[in-house]
C-alpha cells in the first residue's frame, strides 16, 4: 500500500466506541498511520499525513539529544536516567527521585526546571506530599535532561527552552532526521518547552527506526523496555504495552497521541495514532486493531477498556469503523 487518500475536509473515520450497558454512548473519531523504517506507508485509517502535535510521543527523541549532549559533557547515562527523560509520569517517589538524579548529573536542582509545578497524580506519592512541586510534573524527566545537558554544555541554564537554544535547534534537526519530515513550528507545549508538528506518517516512520534500534535510538529503545514503570505509571497505556510485549516500544501524547513500535518478521513497524477529540482513553482500542493484525497479542486493559458503573463493568471501548480493516497487514 503506497497510495493514501487525501480529503482534507472530510470528517475524521469512526474508530473507538463507547459502549455501556450495550447501548453506543459515545465515539472518538480519528485518525491511524503505518509504516515501516523506510517509510512506506503499510496502512491506515483516515488522513495519513495529518499534520497534528506528537507532544510528550516526541519525548524519546528528545532523548536521543540529552543522552548525546551529556555524553560530551562526560556524563553516560543509565537506563532509568534514559527512561525517565522520555517519561511523561505520575509523579511517583520512584520517579520524582529519578528525575532529580538526572538533574545531579548536570549539577543542577530542582531550582533549575521551567516546568510548572504540580502535584503527583500518583496515589502514595500525593498522600505522602500533596503539595505542587516541579519535580512532581509530569514532564520533569525530560526538563531535567535538558536543564542538565544545557548545564553540561555551558550553556545558560536559563535559556534552555527558548527554540533558538543550539539545545533546542538540535532537538528539531533529530526529529527530522528520524521520523523523515521536517517539523512546523514550534508552538508551545503544556510543560512550556517548545511543541513541533508532524504528519502522523512521519511519527510512525520515527516508531518503525525507535523499534529497530538504528544508531543512537537503540540505547533509547533498551531502556524504555528496561524501565516501562519509569516511562509512564501503572495507569499509563504505554507502560501496559511495553510490560506485556516483549520488544515493543510506545510513547503517549497529550490530545490523544499514541506512538508505538514493533519488531516483526519483515522488519521493525510503527504505528502512530489521533484522536481527533483529544481523548487519550481511546489511544489502546484505536491501536489494538493494528497490533493484532501484525500478530500481536494486545492485554485487554489496553484493547477494551471497561466502562464502570457503581464501581462494576458495565460495558467497554471498543474498535469501531474502517479500523478493523486494518487487518490485511497480517
Amino acid at each position: 500500500m503506497t497510495d493514501a487518500p487525501t480529503v482534507p475536509d472530510a470528517a475524521p473515520p469512526p474508530l473507538v466506541e463507547v459502549v455501556r450497558d450495550s447501548a453506543v454512548e459515545s465515539v472518538h473519531r480519528g485518525h491511524v498511520a503505518v509504516a515501516d523504517a523506510n517509510g512506506a506507508r503499510l496502512g491506515w485509517v483516515g488522513q495519513v499525513a495529518v499534520e497534528i502535535y506528537p507532544r510528550s510521543a516526541l519525548k524519546p527523541f528528545q532523548a536521543v539529544v540529552t543522552r548525546g549532549w551529556m555524553q560530551r559533557g562526560g556524563v553516560e547515562l543509565d537506563e532509568a536516567s534514559i527512561a525517565i527523560a522520555c517519561a511523561s509520569h505520575e509523579g511517583s517517589v520512584d520517579q520524582q527521585v529519578e528525575a532529580a538524579r538526572l538533574l545531579a548529573l548536570g549539577g543542577v536542582d530542582e531550582a533549575a526546571l521551567r516546568c510548572p509545578a504540580d502535584r503527583p497524580f500518583h496515589p502514595a506519592a500525593l498522600d505522602d506530599d500533596p503539595r505542587p512541586s516541579r519535580l512532581a510534573h509530569n514532564c520533569s524527566g525530560k526538563h531535567a535532561g535538558f536543564v542538565a545537558a544545557q548545564a553540561l554544555s555551558g550553556g545558560p541554564i536559563e535559556a534552555y527552552l527558548s527554540p533558538d537554544a543550539p539545545l533546542q535547534v538540535a532537538v528539531a534537526d533529530e526529529l527530522g532526521r528520524v521520523c523523515g519530515a521536517a517539523p512546523v513550528g514550534p508552538g508551545v507545549d503544556g510543560c512550556g518547552a517548545p511543541a513541533w508538528r508532524l504528519p502522523l506518517d512521519a511519527l510512525a516512520r520515527g516508531f518503525a527506526r525507535l523499534a529497530g534500534g538504528q544508531g543512537r535510538l537503540g540505547a533509547i529503545a533498551d531502556a524504555m523496555r528496561a524501565r516501562p514503570e519509569l516511562v509512564g505509571g501503572n495507569a499509563a497505556v504505554d507502560t501496559a504495552l511495553m510490560r506485556a510485549v516483549p520488544g515493543l516500544v510506545a510513547k503517549r501524547g497529550a490530545e490523544g497521541i499514541l506512538g508505538c513500535g514493533v519488531l516483526t518478521a519483515d522488519g521493525p513497524v510503527g504505528v502512530a495514532v489521533k484522536i481527533a477529540d483529544g481523548a487519550g482513553r481511546a489511544t489502546g482500542p484505536a491501536i489494538a486493531p493494528v497490533l493484532a493484525a501484525l500478530g500481536i497479542e494486545v492485554p485487554r486493559v489496553v484493547a477494551r477498556p471497561l466502562v464502570l458503573g457503581g464501581g462494576e463493568a458495565h460495558g467497554e471501548l471498543r474498535p469501531a469503523g474502517p479500523v478493523a480493516e486494518l487487518a490485511q497487514l497480517r
